[in-house]
């Protein structure tokens, strides 16, 4: 009864969120509708991963699926696969080909850190893959910032901390940094220069933490968006006789 008392007390006395400035809603809702209007991407992928002194290479096909399954199918140079990387939002699925072992895990930012080396939840790495972005879930405040190098941009803050996204004229992300977070990360989108092209999605995604410790470039060749291909292509059944550590 006491901490329930407490409780309501400190309910009580936190300030109330007050609503985003209209002009700032709308950039807000813009990026929110281009994200929940996405519904696929599949596409030749190359994937260059950085970190510390290490680098590796993978190419391959990836199949996006919103709001938060992927599948990732690196091959070596002859055709055949060498990892097989799945997200849902039940479970991330790890399979190191040449290791003969898998990997099992909970769909959560660590387990997508174990593949790419970026602690994202699933479905914020569908939305950044698919050259979009989602923004941060109910924000305390928020401001459009005049243009500098990049363009124009939308900051917001709240509890998940800072979130600054810039804005190409047609109003699609061009860049994303997040900041006062456990680990720094800016997003940069090379797409193509006229809107036809860009309607298939963007052309290459950087990701990098702020520390410079991590620097991720995706790749596509001929991306297509939105073919509504068979969502049972993003699963994947380990063969027998492949090691399992199953950590859900």
């Amino acid at each position: 009864m006491i901490a329930g008392t407490l409780a309501l007390g400190a309910c009580a006395s936190a300030p109330p969120v007050a609503p985003l400035a209209p002009e700032v809603e709308a950039v807000r809702a813009r990026l929110e509708d281009g994200w929940r209007s996405f519904k696929d991407l599949r596409t030749l992928a190359e994937i260059s991963i950085r970190q510390g002194a290490r680098s590796q290479r993978f190419a391959g096909v990836l199949l996006l699926k919103a709001p938060s399954a992927l599948r990732f199918e690196a091959l070596a140079p002859f055709g055949s696969p060498i990892l097989v990387v799945t997200g849902s939002p039940e479970q991330v699925t790890i399979w190191e080909v040449a290791g003969n072992r898998a990997f099992l895990l909970p769909s959560t930012p660590d387990a997508n850190r174990r593949w790419l080396g970026l602690a994202l939840p699933t479905e914020d790495l569908v939305a950044l893959l698919a050259g979009h972005v989602r923004p941060l879930r109910a924000p305390r405040t928020g401001a459009l910032l005049p243009s500098d190098e990049r363009g124009p941009s939308l900051r917001l803050t709240g509890a998940e901390g800072t979130q600054r996204v810039w804005l190409d004229p047609a109003g699609r992300p061009l860049a994303v940094e997040w900041t006062e977070v456990k680990n720094p990360l800016r997003v940069t989108f090379t797409r193509a220069g006229d809107d036809a092209a860009a309607a298939g999605g963007p052309r290459a995604i950087r990701l990098v933490t702020l520390d410079g410790r991590l620097d991720v470039l995706v790749e596509y060749r001929e991306p297509a968006v939105d073919t509504g291909f068979d969502p049972a292509l993003l699963l994947l059944t380990v063969p027998q006789g492949v090691e399992i550590q199953d950590f859900r």
